[in-house]
Protein backbone atom coordinates (compact mmCIF):
# COMPACT_ATOMS: atom_id res chain seq x y z
CA UNK A 1 0.00 0.00 0.00
CA UNK A 2 1.47 3.36 -1.07
CA UNK A 3 0.13 6.70 0.16
CA UNK A 4 1.12 9.93 -1.54
CA UNK A 5 -0.02 13.06 0.23
CA UNK A 6 0.39 16.75 -0.55
CA UNK A 7 -1.94 18.31 2.03
CA UNK A 8 -0.47 21.72 2.87
CA UNK A 9 -1.44 23.92 -0.06
CA UNK A 10 -4.44 26.16 0.52
CA UNK A 11 -7.66 25.44 -1.35
CA UNK A 12 -11.23 26.26 -0.40
CA UNK A 13 -13.18 24.23 -2.94
CA UNK A 14 -14.56 20.85 -1.98
CA UNK A 15 -12.36 18.00 -3.24
CA UNK A 16 -13.19 15.17 -5.64
CA UNK A 17 -13.01 11.54 -4.55
CA UNK A 18 -11.61 9.44 -7.42
CA UNK A 19 -11.63 5.65 -7.81
CA UNK A 20 -9.43 3.73 -10.28
CA UNK A 21 -10.01 -0.03 -10.65
CA UNK A 22 -9.62 -0.54 -14.40
CA UNK A 23 -6.33 -2.43 -14.08
CA UNK A 24 -4.46 -4.71 -11.70
CA UNK A 25 -4.05 -2.08 -8.97
CA UNK A 26 -6.69 -0.36 -6.89
CA UNK A 27 -6.34 3.38 -6.30
CA UNK A 28 -8.24 6.15 -4.52
CA UNK A 29 -7.52 9.88 -4.53
CA UNK A 30 -8.92 12.85 -2.63
CA UNK A 31 -8.18 15.71 -5.01
CA UNK A 32 -8.45 19.47 -4.61
CA UNK A 33 -6.19 20.37 -7.54
CA UNK A 34 -2.99 19.20 -9.25
CA UNK A 35 -0.93 20.53 -6.37
CA UNK A 36 -3.08 19.34 -3.49
CA UNK A 37 -4.24 15.75 -3.22
CA UNK A 38 -4.01 12.58 -1.16
CA UNK A 39 -3.64 9.32 -3.10
CA UNK A 40 -3.52 5.70 -1.95
CA UNK A 41 -2.69 2.74 -4.19
CA UNK A 42 -2.79 -0.96 -3.39
CA UNK A 43 -0.01 -2.81 -5.21
CA UNK A 44 -1.66 -6.17 -4.51
CA UNK A 45 -2.92 -7.36 -7.89
CA UNK A 46 -6.69 -7.57 -8.34
CA UNK A 47 -7.45 -6.86 -4.69
CA UNK A 48 -10.27 -4.47 -5.61
CA UNK A 49 -13.18 -6.25 -3.95
CA UNK A 50 -11.29 -6.76 -0.68
CA UNK A 51 -9.49 -3.41 -0.50
CA UNK A 52 -11.63 -0.72 -2.13
CA UNK A 53 -13.58 0.47 0.92
CA UNK A 54 -10.57 0.17 3.23
CA UNK A 55 -8.53 2.30 0.83
CA UNK A 56 -11.33 4.87 0.58
CA UNK A 57 -11.60 5.05 4.37
CA UNK A 58 -7.83 5.37 4.82
CA UNK A 59 -7.51 8.04 2.13
CA UNK A 60 -10.33 10.13 3.57
CA UNK A 61 -8.79 9.76 7.03
CA UNK A 62 -5.36 10.88 5.79
CA UNK A 63 -6.99 13.87 4.09
CA UNK A 64 -8.83 14.59 7.36
CA UNK A 65 -12.23 14.80 5.69
CA UNK A 66 -15.38 12.68 5.32
CA UNK A 67 -17.67 11.88 2.39
CA UNK A 68 -19.79 14.86 3.41
CA UNK A 69 -16.87 17.11 2.45
CA UNK A 70 -16.65 15.70 -1.10
CA UNK A 71 -18.09 17.50 -4.16
CA UNK A 72 -18.35 14.48 -6.49
CA UNK A 73 -17.11 10.94 -7.02
CA UNK A 74 -15.08 10.33 -10.17
CA UNK A 75 -14.72 6.74 -11.30
CA UNK A 76 -12.71 5.13 -14.09
CA UNK A 77 -15.37 3.88 -16.48
CA UNK A 78 -13.25 1.84 -18.90
CA UNK A 79 -12.26 0.11 -20.97
CA UNK A 80 -10.27 -2.18 -18.72
CA UNK A 81 -10.71 -5.18 -16.46
CA UNK A 82 -14.37 -6.25 -16.63
CA UNK A 83 -14.46 -7.25 -12.98
CA UNK A 84 -12.43 -4.29 -11.77
CA UNK A 85 -14.65 -1.78 -13.56
CA UNK A 86 -17.82 -3.27 -12.08
CA UNK A 87 -16.36 -3.25 -8.56
CA UNK A 88 -15.23 0.37 -8.86
CA UNK A 89 -18.52 1.58 -10.28
CA UNK A 90 -20.58 -0.33 -7.69
CA UNK A 91 -18.50 1.23 -4.91
CA UNK A 92 -18.91 4.69 -6.42
CA UNK A 93 -22.67 4.27 -6.77
CA UNK A 94 -23.05 3.04 -3.20
CA UNK A 95 -21.09 5.93 -1.71
CA UNK A 96 -22.68 8.51 -3.99
CA UNK A 97 -26.17 7.32 -3.09
CA UNK A 98 -25.42 7.34 0.63
CA UNK A 99 -23.91 10.84 0.57
CA UNK A 100 -26.18 12.33 -2.15
CA UNK A 101 -23.23 13.02 -4.45
CA UNK A 102 -22.98 13.14 -8.25
CA UNK A 103 -20.79 10.68 -10.15
CA UNK A 104 -18.39 11.64 -12.94
CA UNK A 105 -17.67 8.69 -15.28
CA UNK A 106 -14.10 9.17 -16.52
CA UNK A 107 -13.02 7.51 -19.80
CA UNK A 108 -9.96 5.49 -18.81
CA UNK A 109 -8.05 5.97 -22.07
CA UNK A 110 -8.55 9.74 -21.93
CA UNK A 111 -7.12 9.83 -18.41
CA UNK A 112 -4.13 7.85 -19.70
CA UNK A 113 -3.82 10.27 -22.64
CA UNK A 114 -3.74 13.21 -20.25
CA UNK A 115 -0.93 11.52 -18.30
CA UNK A 116 0.91 10.78 -21.56
CA UNK A 117 1.16 14.50 -22.35
CA UNK A 118 4.03 14.62 -19.85
CA UNK A 119 5.86 11.87 -21.77
CA UNK A 120 5.43 13.30 -25.28
CA UNK A 121 6.17 16.54 -27.11
CA UNK A 122 3.71 19.05 -28.53
CA UNK A 123 2.61 17.90 -31.97
CA UNK A 124 3.68 14.33 -31.31
CA UNK A 125 1.24 11.50 -31.96
CA UNK A 126 0.95 8.64 -29.51
CA UNK A 127 -1.22 5.58 -29.08
CA UNK A 128 -2.63 3.62 -26.16
CA UNK A 129 -2.90 -0.16 -26.37
CA UNK A 130 -4.19 -2.37 -23.56
CA UNK A 131 -4.88 -6.08 -23.84
CA UNK A 132 -8.44 -7.38 -24.07
CA UNK A 133 -7.20 -10.97 -24.29
CA UNK A 134 -4.31 -12.79 -25.96
CA UNK A 135 -5.43 -11.85 -29.46
CA UNK A 136 -7.26 -8.51 -29.13
CA UNK A 137 -6.20 -5.04 -28.04
CA UNK A 138 -8.10 -1.95 -26.91
CA UNK A 139 -6.58 0.78 -29.07
CA UNK A 140 -6.83 4.55 -29.56
CA UNK A 141 -4.63 7.30 -31.02
CA UNK A 142 -3.99 10.85 -29.82
CA UNK A 143 -1.90 13.93 -30.57
CA UNK A 144 -0.25 16.14 -27.96
CA UNK A 145 -1.67 19.65 -28.45
CA UNK A 146 0.34 21.19 -25.62
CA UNK A 147 -1.77 21.13 -22.49
CA UNK A 148 -4.53 19.06 -24.08
CA UNK A 149 -4.86 15.94 -26.22
CA UNK A 150 -6.89 15.29 -29.34
CA UNK A 151 -8.06 11.98 -30.79
CA UNK A 152 -6.48 10.95 -34.10
CA UNK A 153 -7.95 7.44 -33.94
CA UNK A 154 -11.10 6.66 -32.00
CA UNK A 155 -11.17 3.97 -29.35
CA UNK A 156 -11.78 0.49 -30.68
CA UNK A 157 -10.41 -3.05 -30.78
CA UNK A 158 -7.63 -4.27 -33.08
CA UNK A 159 -6.01 -7.66 -33.39
CA UNK A 160 -2.58 -8.35 -31.95
CA UNK A 161 -1.34 -9.14 -35.46
CA UNK A 162 -2.64 -5.81 -36.81
CA UNK A 163 -0.93 -3.99 -33.96
CA UNK A 164 2.39 -5.72 -34.63
CA UNK A 165 2.20 -5.21 -38.40
CA UNK A 166 0.97 -1.61 -38.58
CA UNK A 167 2.00 0.15 -35.38
CA UNK A 168 5.37 -1.26 -34.37
CA UNK A 169 7.24 2.05 -34.82
CA UNK A 170 4.83 4.47 -33.10
CA UNK A 171 4.91 5.80 -29.52
CA UNK A 172 2.59 3.47 -27.68
CA UNK A 173 1.56 3.38 -24.02
CA UNK A 174 -0.22 0.53 -22.27
CA UNK A 175 0.33 -3.10 -21.39
CA UNK A 176 0.43 -3.98 -25.09
CA UNK A 177 2.62 -0.99 -25.94
CA UNK A 178 6.28 -0.02 -25.82
CA UNK A 179 6.19 2.52 -22.97
CA UNK A 180 5.87 2.06 -19.21
CA UNK A 181 2.60 3.90 -18.58
CA UNK A 182 -0.16 1.28 -18.44
CA UNK A 183 -3.19 2.26 -16.35
CA UNK A 184 -3.83 5.73 -14.94
CA UNK A 185 -3.33 6.46 -11.25
CA UNK A 186 -6.40 7.55 -9.30
CA UNK A 187 -4.90 11.05 -9.35
CA UNK A 188 -5.27 11.10 -13.16
CA UNK A 189 -8.93 10.08 -12.88
CA UNK A 190 -9.45 12.93 -10.42
CA UNK A 191 -7.50 15.42 -12.53
CA UNK A 192 -9.54 14.62 -15.65
CA UNK A 193 -12.73 15.06 -13.67
CA UNK A 194 -11.46 18.34 -12.21
CA UNK A 195 -10.68 19.71 -15.68
CA UNK A 196 -13.52 18.30 -17.77
CA UNK A 197 -15.97 16.49 -15.54
CA UNK A 198 -18.42 19.16 -14.43
CA UNK A 199 -20.60 18.82 -17.53
CA UNK A 200 -20.54 15.03 -17.22
CA UNK A 201 -21.77 14.87 -13.62
CA UNK A 202 -24.65 12.44 -13.14
CA UNK A 203 -27.17 12.49 -10.32
CA UNK A 204 -29.28 9.74 -11.91
CA UNK A 205 -26.74 6.95 -12.33
CA UNK A 206 -28.86 3.81 -11.85
CA UNK A 207 -28.31 2.79 -15.47
CA UNK A 208 -24.66 3.87 -15.66
CA UNK A 209 -22.52 0.96 -16.87
CA UNK A 210 -18.79 0.54 -17.51
CA UNK A 211 -17.45 1.21 -21.00
CA UNK A 212 -16.53 -2.34 -21.98
CA UNK A 213 -16.15 -1.77 -25.77
CA UNK A 214 -16.26 -5.57 -26.11
CA UNK A 215 -19.04 -7.90 -24.92
CA UNK A 216 -18.09 -10.56 -22.41
CA UNK A 217 -19.58 -13.90 -21.43
CA UNK A 218 -20.71 -15.07 -18.02
CA UNK A 219 -22.05 -18.63 -17.76
CA UNK A 220 -23.15 -18.62 -21.37
CA UNK A 221 -24.97 -15.27 -21.23
CA UNK A 222 -23.67 -12.31 -23.19
CA UNK A 223 -23.50 -9.07 -21.23
CA UNK A 224 -22.72 -5.66 -22.64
Amino acid sequence: MIVETIPDIAGDEKPILAIETSGEQCGVCVFWNNEKYVETTSRIKFSHSKKIFTIVENTLSTAEISLNDISAIAVSIGPGSFTGLRIGLAAAKGMALGASLPIVPVPTFEAIAMEALSYTKKGEKFFIANKVNKEEIYFAGFINMGNIYKFVQQLGIVSRIELENNYSSVIMFGNAGNKRLIFPPARAIASWSWLYGKKFELTNYDLLEPLYVKDFLVKGSKIK
